[in-house]
């Protein structure tokens, strides 16, 4: 793959990243805040909002990590979804802690 090809994957990832982001926005923000789900599932759970994230964030981790041991096995869609998602847990992440605000 060459630089040029790479820098247009990546620009690719990011849309469905921002996509799948604004979609998801309208589903988890019921009450206005579009990071409230990770601080009522840390309430419920007796953890930090932050801890309550990476739990949700792991089930995509431990899935990709399976997926990769036989690749041939799974649809680029069906990677690009996985990855996606835990690509988004990362910008959910960075949210949750500016809104804790923490530097």
């Amino acid at each position: 793959m060459t630089n040029e090809e790479f820098v247009i994957e990546v620009e690719k990832s990011f849309l469905r990243s921002k996509s799948l982001l604004i979609k998801k926005g309208v589903e988890y923000s019921q009450d206005g805040d579009r990071l409230g789900q990770f601080h009522r599932a840390g309430a419920a759970q007796g953890v930090s909002p932050t801890q309550a994230l990476m739990g949700m964030a792991m089930k995509h981790v431990t899935s990709l990590a399976d997926m990769v041991k036989y690749p041939k096995r799974y649809s680029r869609k069906a990677f690009n979804e996985k990855i996606t998602d835990l690509r988004n847990y990362t910008f959910l992440l960075d949210a949750l802690l500016r809104d804790l605000e923490i530097e």
